[in-house]
């Protein structure tokens, strides 16, 4: 995995150190809540991280499922009202969905997004 050319030399510098953080940081992926407030990630003091892979997971399914139902729509309405409708749902709400997506979805190969 590299950066795509034209990315500035600090970037790199900054990719390369994400890079062996990864390797190193003890990540751990489970559902985080915090009073109803969306938490998509934690980084523990003494440097563990915790994943929610819900909420990213929950927030990509609206938005494409909107693409769906509303063709017409531009990419920024669909951002906004995906933003919109994600910020009234309660975490059960999200634990639902997100557990109606893992029961339907299907593994695919990688593919190209390149149209």
């Amino acid at each position: 995995m590299t950066l795509k050319k034209g990315r500035g030399e600090n970037n790199k510098k900054l990719w390369l150190r994400l890079r062996s953080e990864l390797k190193t940081a003890e990540i751990t992926e489970a559902y985080v809540s915090a009073n109803d407030v969306y938490v998509d990630g934690l980084c523990h003091a003494d440097g563990s991280v915790v994943i929610n892979p819900q909420h990213q997971t929950v927030d990509t399914v609206i938005h494409e499922l909107l693409h769906r139902i509303y063709p017409e729509r531009s990419e920024r309405s669909i951002r906004r009202t995906t933003t919109i409708l994600r910020k009234t749902l309660t975490d059960k709400e999200v634990q639902e969905f997100y557990e109606e997506y893992r029961r339907r979805r299907k593994k695919g190969k990688p593919r190209s997004a390149d149209l």
